[in-house]
Order: structure tokens, then C-alpha cells, then sequence
């Protein structure tokens, strides 16, 4: 599954009380028992029963095989009927057989043995806080097979999630699934837990001119002329957990491809879906698509085991998208791309979410993690193969590079403070569950494979990848089996390592090390490891095996370029030695930055980095030289660093011609610029950045231009970072082009933006717009159909200076009617990011949080990482206590609890970087201006 790369829509789930209809025999109806925690001997409830009612997992004693499922959605009255029966092994005597089920309205249950006969059900038991179904029986059931018969219905408008309805352009209605974490129980009772694989015979019941698609093939269509539907029969499914199973029932119009398997398995074809009249842009995501697949088969050496393969654009849709098997679902903006409009980070951001979603055909789907504390090996897998697939299929746009300032960095920070997580990290609850989609799972777990891949090699790497999806294909692994895979290969140049141990002490523990270099004798070089942490006062116990250590891969680089051989630092070592030839002078750690890692240097050896970045030295990589800025600025912020060795290291800027190290320099100068507001260092860190930026900025052009990518990428960097610290030509430039085009959009000689230059100059073209010049920009979103533009035209609405026009954003955002419920989160999170707005959304969420745990429940992780991203500027003791009585107030924070916590240290860091280091970066920033007059 793909998050949102801003967390910008819903979990709209609303609690329906469970319906059980007894039948046979007078029967009970009970959440819970009281009985279950008394000691009484004579208490009438079986430890049986009391251990299914107080456990989040099913038992292992019954397993599902077979679904036969028939859906039956009323798009009028947005409900549906469901018809189901389980195929069960029951692998020891049981009384009672727990499932899961929620939101669900139960008309009927039968059991039946395998001779067809029914058995008798004492009772039927919903327990609401487990999201389960008990069945309770007169007599145990024998070990062997039996049949569980299920009549329901449910509402089609209860949120984003299970079996929803959405709206499409003319209005109409389509219906659709998301499963994805625990929500398949709300479409149909099921053993909802990844490690239940069973195959499922799926009808869906449509109206005569839409069309119906699953996971498989369709096999017959069945018309009905009295209710003018159709029932159509798909093919049996492969044996697969109940998320990836998938439903839709749309009037949406493709485009279809072939797959070329290449002689691993057989040619197949790819259908891409969309609305009609938006097939013109679905071509983009379907060549990656098509051209990632076939990378994918001969990566993995293993066939893609369906028969077809469709992927979709869904109008309303909660994640960016999500790995059904053999239909793909995305929001529409992670698929469509209108080569009129689209800009360069568009494309690649479609590119990104198609290639990670195909990546999980074989490694997720085919081979799942047995439950979801190993979801890393899921998303962090696919994150990174998403990278090495656009790598393989696109060089020019040096993904890899990019990992650095997409993926690496970002989780980096999160990684330094004590309200990260391991890797590996139990779970229980629903709550629990959907909050570990997180960017330790995504970002972490794909830097640390990255990692094992360095000192791996990639084609062991590869070898052991093929290796394990052929072992435990169709089955249910722990990251243990993974790594067991990898060891062959790891050992033949390693063989007294255990690959096991090394990796453990990087997912068995949050954080990772700095590694501090001093100069020894004889250039020898002295390391030490200590746990990172940008708090560096932070307390914390020594609570995991390996003490805050880690088995350390380093490598370097010298004047001789770099070094092929890993030198291994051991968890149990104090130190290592690194010993260079006498005509080696310079000593870089951590190659492209592909050890999860930071690296300290004494302040001699950080100027000598400093000299190499300023001679434009072709010994530090575009990877390195964005891992020097991320690196310095951090250790600064820790209080490991003087603020001016980092400040000192971007004055290199001037001769940076890539766009790698200047996204990750823009992120340095944005978090300052955040950091030193209402000061008046503010003005003289504007001045800086604009004689940095200068040089390049003179290169750049406004006008349409025939660029590549990545070339299109540095450019809008370039120019909107010149624009945002305030350059002159580039303000007059952006006001130019806005008004502009504002003024005559639609009319025949309409003023068109360069595509890559419409995102900053929308927003900040309308900073200082008037609220006439909104409300036309309003009228504008609300009649614009594309949805990257409308993506560029939400950030662009909450651009304004003037609180009162965001006041009227805000309130009008809440209508569904504007702002589909899926983008309301994200136009919160936009607006809040605008200084004028931080206070407004601040007090509106706190006023208005009932109301969003109605709309979004407590179990939306989006919900969750509101409030972290709210507050994230917050940086006055005040502000903290009022955060601090806000989370009194309302003590359930559901999926959102890591993210409370995340969001109080954050500010306590903020509240300490302004009293210790504001006064060192505005003495530099005042000095080093000066000298500039």
C-alpha cells in the first residue's frame, strides 16, 4: 500500500451496532462477560469462551480455505446484501468459531459438515471491541471440514474503507474496496488476519451497464431482467489474505497492454481503468506500469502467478493506493497525468506509487508477512524496489540519488527522537495496526534493505530475493525467513557474520548511530558509535538486547576515490581503526550515504569536506554532497556541532549546478527560515539564500523549455526557492504570471504557465492576492476537473496572508461538496503550514474534535498525524501546555497515540533550539552578510 505522500484524506468509519438473529435455538447476545474475569469455579462460561473474548487474534484451531462471496451493492440507497459461505479446517475440537466482523447488519448463520447436514448454534456473539463474530455451538465439532453460511447487508456510506460508495463526474455512483489494514470485515464476516490465505470464488451483482471487476478473470455474466443487473462470476483466486481480495463496480472506460513475460511464465494483459473522457491520461501510468512488470518478472525470476492484471483511478479514495492483487486501486492524482498539465514531480510521484504497488504483486502478495508487526517486509521492500525498478527504467532521473531526500532524510529526523519505533514492533489492536503504516515501516525499512543491499551486493541481494519469493510463495513469512534466504549469499565473503544478528540490531531497536571520527597517528582514523538523538539531553532506559549499539557497515572514500571493502564496526566494539596510505588526505564515511548512519568529523576534517564541496570535486558524489548538508545541520541541531561549521558548509551553494543537494539544502534553509520567524535574523537569512541561489537562478528560464526530469526538477527548485526568500526578479516574475493567467483563464487568449512552474507560482502568486482574486480561484478549483491541477490549486487556496480569507477557506473545506472528505485533511495541514493560519486551524481543530473523530474515527492514522503536523512550528512553553491540556481533554487518541507523542517532543526540541541556538545562526548570518556589502 501507498500512503499519501501528504496525509490528506479520511478513515471515515462510523461504529454500526452489530445485528446477531438467532435461529434453531433460543440463543444469547453479548459483547462481553463479566464471568470471564471472576475466579468463581462454577462460573458458566468455558475458558474457551472467556480466551475468544478477550483476544485481538483469532485462534489458529480453525483456518479458512474457500470463500464463496456474492455481493449485491444498491447504488440507489447505497446499501448492499451480501451472500457468503466459508469453507473451514477445524484442526482440533472446538465449541466455538470466532471471526471477524464489523459495521455489519447479520440476517442469517448456518453451519453445515461436509455431508451437508446443519448443525446446531447455541448462539451467535458480537463483540464490538474485539470486531469480532462467535459462534457457539451445542456440541464440539470434530476435526475436519464444515461450511459457515452467512446472510447480511451493510451501508455503502459509512466512510472510505470495506465496501464504499463514490461518486464519479456526472454524478452517478460506483462502489468500491479498501481492505487494507483490517477492513475486509466490514464488507464480509472473514478470518481477517494476513496469515488466513484462502482461495475466494467472488460474484458481484452490477447494473447492466457497468462493469464488474475482482481480483481474477470474469468467467459468466448472468443477466437478470426483472432487477436489469447482471451477475458475474470471476475465476477461483490464487490462495491470498482477505486485504488483498478487491471489488468494484463502475461505468469507467480502459486502455489495455501487454505484458511481455520474456519467458518466466506466460504474456497476460494489463487493462488501466478511469473515468470516461480520462483515458487521455491514463497512458502515462500504464507504460511505467506495463515497463515496471516486466523489470519485476525478471528481477524476481519468479511469473506473475494471475491471469490478467487491472489497475484503476477511484475518485474517493483514503490511501494513494493499494496492492490488491490483480487490481490495483489508486487515488486519482497517484495514477492520472495529463501531459498538458502535469509537471515534472507529478510524473514522478505517479511513476513512484504505480512501480511500489507492482513491486508488492510478488513481494507482499504472493509471499505475506504472517502478521502485521512485519509489515516493513511488505513496505519497506516495495518502497525500495519502487526506486530500483524507475532506477533500471528511467536513469536519467536519478532515483537513487532522490532516495536520499525522499525517503532517507525524512525518517532520519523522526528516527532521532524517543517517539520512534523499531522496525519490528508488536501489534495488537486495529488501532495499533493501521498506525504502524508509518514512515519507520516505509522509509526505514526500505533505507535499512537498501543498506543490506550495499554490503550484500546486489546481485546476492537479487539472487536471495528470487530465492525466497520461489521458497514461500503462497505462504506467510517472519523476517527471520527472509534473512535466511540472504545468509548464503551473505556468507561467502563473510563467513564469520551472522547476517541475522547484524540486521536485528537495526529493526529489533529504534535509532541508529552517529559514527565520530578523530585523527589518529600515521593517518589512521579513530571511530566511535553512539546512539543519535536530536535531544541530546534526552534520558532513556538501555531496554533492548543490543544496548543502543548496531552492527555497523562503513565505507569511505579517500583521495584514491572510493572504497570498494566494508569495515565492519561491531555493537560490541568501543572503536575501529580505519589505517590510510600515506597519500590519502581525504576521508569521507558513508558512500552515497547508503549506511543508516550519521557521520561526525572533527572540525579540521569538516573543512577539508567543506574545501572538496567548494572546488567542485568529482570524489564527492551529487549523494554525498547532499549527506554532508543533512548531516551537518543535524549534528548541529543535536548540540554536536558549532551551528557554524553547518552554516559555513552551504556557502559552497553558489557552485551547486544538481538538484539533490539543493532539495536538500532548500529543506536546511526552509526549517531555519521556520525556525528564526518574527526575528530579525529572519530578513538577513532571506538575503543569504538569495546570493546563494543567484548564480543558477540567472540560468534558469520561465518560459516553456524542452527539459528533461530531473533537469525540470531543479529548475522549479531553483525557482521557487528564489522566489520564497524573496528575490526581487523572481516575486515580480510569479505576481506577473499569476495575474495573468487568473485574469484571463478560460477566455480565448487565456495566458498558459509552464507546467512545471504551476505549483509555486499558483501559491505564491496568490500570498498576497486580495479575496476578490481568491474567490476567482475558488470558482476556478471548483469548475476544474484535472486532478493535479486541483492538487496545485488546494495548496494555492491557502497561500493568503490574510487570516479572514483562511477563515473562509476552512469553514468552506468542511462541505463535501467543495472538498471531497478524502482531501479535507490535507487543505487542514496546508492551511496550518501558512503562518497566517498556524493559530486559526490550531483552535479549530481543538473546537471541531469531536466532530472529526465522528468523520474520521479514532482509527484513522491520517487523523493521527494531524496533530504533529499542526503543531509542528509550535516553539513556546504556552503552546506546549496548551497541546498538553488539548490531550487531557481528550485522552483516546486511537492510531494517533505514537504521533502525540511524536508531536509534544517535537515542540520541546522546537522550544530549545530557539533559546541555544537562534542567537549562534543569526551572529553568522549577520556576519557573513556584512562581509557580502
Amino acid at each position: 500500500m501507498t500512503p499519501r505522500t501528504v496525509h490528506s484524506s479520511s478513515n471515515k468509519k462510523i461504529w454500526i451496532v452489530f445485528i446477531a438473529i438467532t435461529f434453531l435455538t433460543a440463543s444469547t447476545f453479548a459483547s462481553s462477560n463479566p464471568n470471564c474475569n471472576s475466579s468463581n469455579a462454577n462460573t458458566s462460561l468455558s475458558s474457551e469462551t472467556c480466551s475468544v473474548q478477550q483476544n485481538y487474534r483469532l485462534s489458529r484451531d480453525v483456518k479458512p480455505l474457500n470463500y464463496k462471496l456474492k455481493l449485491w451493492p444498491n447504488l440507489a440507497n447505497k446499501t448492499f446484501k451480501g451472500f457468503l459461505t466459508i469453507k473451514v479446517q477445524v484442526m482440533k475440537p472446538k465449541r466455538i468459531i470466532s471471526l471477524h466482523m464489523k459495521n455489519l447488519n447479520l440476517l442469517s448463520v448456518k453451519v453445515r459438515d461436509i455431508q451437508n447436514d446443519n448443525l446446531i448454534l447455541k448462539s451467535t456473539e458480537a463483540n464490538e471491541s474485539l470486531e469480532q463474530l462467535h459462534l457457539k455451538l451445542t456440541r464440539k465439532l470434530a476435526k475436519g471440514s464444515y461450511f459457515l453460511d452467512f446472510k447480511f447487508s451493510g451501508s455503502l456510506d459509512k466512510g472510505l474503507v470495506g465496501f464504499y460508495a463514490s461518486s464519479i463526474r456526472n454524478g452517478e455512483t460506483m462502489v468500491a474496496s479498501k481492505f487494507e489494514p483490517t477492513y475486509a470485515r466490514q464488507a464480509f464476516p472473514c478470518f481477517d488476519e494476513p496469515d488466513f490465505k484462502a482461495t475466494y470464488d467472488i460474484t458481484l451483482v452490477k447494473p447492466v451497464d457497468y462493469i464488474a471487476l475482482s481480483n481474477m478473470n470474469e468467467v459468466s455474466k448472468k443477466l437478470d431482467n426483472k432487477t436489469k443487473t447482471e451477475e458475474v462470476k470471476f475465476a477461483t483466486s490464487v490462495p491470498m489474505s482477505t486485504y488483498l481480495a478487491c471489488f468494484v463496480i463502475c461505468d469507467f472506460d480502459f486502455k489495455e497492454t501487454k505484458i511481455l513475460a520474456n519467458g518466466i511464465g506466460h504474456d497476460f494483459n494489463l487493462k488501466c481503468f478511469a473515468q470516461k473522457g480520462q483515458t487521455n491520461k491514463i497512458e502515462f501510468a500504464q507504460d511505467i506500469g506495463k515497463r515496471a512488470t516486466e523489470f519485476y518478472i525478471q528481477y524476481y525470476k519468479v511469473p506473475y502467478p494471475l491471469p490478467k492484471l487491472d489497475m484503476i483511478a477511484i475518485p474517493d479514495y483514503v490511501s494513494g493506493a493499494t496492492e490488491h492483487w490483480g487490481l490495483i486501486t489508486y487515488r486519482q492524482t497517484a495514477f492520472l497525468v495529463d501531459e498538458s498539465t502535469a509537471s515534472s514531480r507529478n510524473k514522478i510521484n505517479v511513476a513512484n506509487t504505480v512501480a511500489h504497488e507492482l513491486a508488492h504483486m510478488w513481494f507482499g502478495n504472493l509471499v505475506t508477512m504472517k502478521w502485521w508487526d512485519d509489515i516493513w517486509l511488505n513496505e519497506g521492500f516495495a518502497t525500495y524496489m519502487q526506486v530500483k525498478a524507475l532506477n533500471a527504467l528511467e536513469p536519467s532521473w536519478t532515483m537513487l540519488d532522490q532516495f536520499l531526500i525522499q525517503t532517507l532524510h525524512p525518517v532520519l529526523v523522526i528516527d532521532s527522537k524517543l517517539s520512534s519505533h523499531p522496525i519490528v514492533q508488536k501489534v495488537d489492536t486495529p488501532d495499533q495496526i493501521t498506525a504502524i503504516f508509518d514512515r519507520i515501516s516505509y522509509n526505514k525499512g526500505s533505507s535499512v534493505l537498501r543498506m543490506l543491499e550495499g554490503f550484500i551486493g546486489e546481485e546476492n541481494f537479487q539472487n536471495g530475493v528470487s530465492d525466497y519469493l520461489k521458497k514461500y510463495k503462497y505462504k506467510n513469512t517472519v523476517t527471520q525467513d527472509l534473512l535466511s534466504s540472504l545468509e548464503p549469499y551473505f556468507k561467502k565473503s563473510n563467513p564469520d557474520l551472522s547476517l541475522k544478528y547484524i540486521m536485528d540490531t537495526w529493526t529489533r531497536q529504534m535509532g541508529y548511530p552517529v559514527v565520530s571520527v578523530k585523527e589518529g597517528t600515521s593517518n589512521s582514523y579513530l571511530l566511535r558509535q553512539t546512539r543519535f538523538l536530536l535531544d541530546p539531553k534526552a534520558t532513556y532506559e538501555n531496554d533492548t538486547e543490543f544496548k543502543y549499539r548496531w552492527f555497523v557497515p562503513i565505507t569511505y572514500t579517500t583521495s584514491r576515490g572510493k572504497q570498494e571493502h566494508i569495515v565492519w564496526f561491531p555493537d560490541s566494539s568501543e572503536t575501529v581503526e580505519i589505517k590510510l596510505k600515506e597519500d590519502e588526505k581525504l576521508l569521507k564515511i558513508n558512500n552515497n550515504q547508503v549506511g543508516y548512519y550519521r557521520v561526525n568529523y572533527s572540525l579540521e576534517m569538516w573543512d577539508t569536506l567543506k574545501h572538496e564541496l567548494s572546488a567542485r570535486s568529482e570524489l564527492l558524489s551529487i549523494s554525498d554532497r547532499a549527506h554532508i548538508l543533512n548531516d551537518v545541520f543535524a549534528l548541529a541541531e543535536a548540540n554536536q556541532l558549532p551551528y557554524r561549521v553547518a552554516l559555513q558548509m552551504t556557502t559552497y551553494l553558489t557552485v551547486e549546478t544538481d538538484f539533490v543537494p539543493w532539495f536538500s539544502a532548500g529543506r536546511v534553509f526552509y526549517a531555519l527560515d521556520t525556525n528564526l520567524f518574527n526575528t530579525p535574523a529572519r530578513k538577513v537569512l532571506m538575503n543569504y539564500v538569495q546570493h546563494l541561489v543567484k548564480p543558477l537562478y540567472a540560468k534558469q528560464s520561465w518560459e516553456k523549455s524542452k527539459l528533461d526530469i530531473i533537469e525540470g526538477l531543479l529548475r522549479t527548485k531553483i525557482l521557487s526557492l528564489s522566489t520564497y526568500f524573496g528575490l526581487p526578479d523572481a516575486n515580480q516574475k510569479v505576481r506577473q504570471l499569476f495575474l495573468g493567467w487568473l485574469n484571463t483563464h478560460n477566455s480565448s487568449d487565456a495566458a498558459n504557465i509552464e507546467p512545471d512552474l504551476r505549483d509555486f507560482v499558483y501559491f505564491y502568486g496568490m500570498q498576497s492576492g486580495s479575496e476578490d482574486e481568491w474567490d476567482k480561484l475558488w470558482q476556478i478549483y471548483l469548475h476544474e476537473d484535472d486532478v493535479q491541477e486541483q492538487l496545485k490549486l488546494r495548496s494555492a487556496l491557502s497561500a493568503p496572508n490574510d487570516t479572514a480569507i483562511l477563515r473562509k477557506y476552512l469553514d468552506l473545506a468542511w462541505d463535501e461538496k467543495n472538498i471531497r472528505s478524502q482531501d479535507y485533511l490535507n487543505v487542514v495541514q496546508l492551511i496550518s503550514s501558512n503562518p497566517a493560519g498556524t493559530q486559526l486551524v490550531w483552535g479549530d481543530v481543538r473546537a471541531r474534535w469531536p466532530q472529526l473523530v465522528e468523520r474520521f474515527t479514532l482509527n484513522s492514522r491520517y487523523l493521527g498525524d494531524l496533530i504533529p503536523e499542526i503543531t509542528s512550528t509550535f516553539n513556546t512553553n504556552y503552546q506546549l501546555k496548551e497541546m498538553e491540556s488539548f490531550f487531557a481533554m481528550y485522552p483516546q487518541a486511537g492510531a494517533g497515540e505514537t504521533a502525540r507523542k511524536r508531536a509534544l517532543e517535537t515542540v520541546r526540541n522546537n522550544i530549545v533550539w530557539s533559546q541555544t541556538h537562534a542567537p549562534q545562526v543569526s551572529e553568522w548570518l549577520h556576519e557573513y552578510v556584512n562581509q557580502l556589502k
